[in-house]
């Protein structure tokens, strides 16, 4: 069974969370104050600055930001399993910390200074292959490494010496303000954003891009509102998103699993893997083939997870989550 335009996720039945549930995630990140001060650091005293200021704010947040300190000592506890005391709250901070580089690493982006950034590419070829195909392609990746950064380097794609246009689902979560602050002082992303906010037109307008031939990114592991499986992701069940595999059996287009970490200082290795085709093949067993396809990226997340333990940055409580918008 294929898709159509409204086939948008439905909410599955789950069994009851064993404590009590948290209040749901809004999408918004609370972070539009720090990436402006990160941006003009970077752009009026340079990077180093702006790396030297990440430490204080990082053990700011370590003792003011509760919940989603709590939500990183979570996540680290069930990849290091036996963490605890002083030894946690270092990796939390640590944890951070990371999160804090990406924001920085942004600015060589936002300020057209991608040229200093050295990337290795393993697998990007295949991307290459299906564009050229004449086909829309789905390059589904995480909140691991720094995707926007990465996002910024997808705009080289060509096909018959045409730009492919790239089109990020996002959820706009962050002010007005700042969005319209960094537009002003950076310039205009060179991808499109398809909101996330309301899933049906999301849905529909990655449909239209993807029967154009165009690119659509999307992140597999935040959920929004409903619609998700539950598969074993770091010794518990976590809830995953299905939007982006109902948007890949109902189109037809292929997915190929995309992620950018950091390696070290203006070093980034970009990470492709497939495509995958996904389709429906009884409509009985939807149920069952969206919860192995999920599975299936989850595996791919954890792989990742286990070489930058401190780059997934989720903050939120990821496993106790009961509701999501697929995307």
């Amino acid at each position: 069974m294929s898709g159509t335009a409204t086939d948008i996720p439905r909410p599955v039945t789950t069994e009851a969370p064993t404590q009590a549930r948290p209040k749901e995630w809004d999408g918004r990140t609370r972070t539009g104050l720090g990436i402006l001060i990160f941006f003009w650091t970077f752009k009026l005293l340079g990077p180093r600055f702006a790396y030297l200021l990440l430490y204080p704010v990082a053990f700011y947040y370590v003792l003011v930001n509760r919940k989603n300190g709590r939500a990183s000592r979570d996540y680290l506890r069930r990849r290091f399993p036996g963490l605890r005391g002083p030894r946690l709250w270092w990796k939390n901070y640590r944890h951070f910390l990371s999160f804090g580089r990406v924001l920085v690493d942004r600015g060589y982006a936002f300020l057209g200074m991608l040229g200093e950034v050295r990337f290795e590419r393993d697998g990007h070829h295949v991307i290459e292959e299906v564009l050229a195909s004449g086909k829309g392609v789905i390059l589904l990746s995480a909140h691991i490494g720094n995707w926007e950064l990465a996002a910024y380097c997808l705009g080289g794609f060509l096909r018959e010496g045409r730009q492919v246009p790239v089109n990020a689902v996002m959820f706009k979560g962050e002010s007005e303000k700042v969005e319209k602050q960094l537009a002003r002082a950076s310039g205009d992303r060179p991808f499109h954003i398809i909101a996330s906010n309301d899933s049906l037109q999301a849905s529909i307008e990655c449909k239209d891009a993807l029967a154009r031939g165009e690119v659509v990114a999307i992140h597999g592991d935040r959920l929004l509102g409903s619609g998700g499986v539950k598969v074993p992701f770091l010794g518990s069940e976590a809830k995953f998103p299905i939007g982006p595999f109902v948007l890949a059996a109902s189109t037809g287009a292929p997915v190929i699993f995309t992620f950018a970490n950091r390696l070290g200082t203006r070093h980034y290795g970009l990470r492709a893997r497939g495509p995958h085709y996904f389709q429906f093949a009884d409509r009985k067993l939807r149920d069952r083939d969206l919860k192995d396809w999920v599975r299936m990226y989850a595996a791919e997340l954890e792989e990742l997870i286990e070489r930058y333990p401190l780059q997934w940055h989720n903050f939120y409580p990821f496993w106790d989550t009961e509701s999501g918008t697929g995307w």
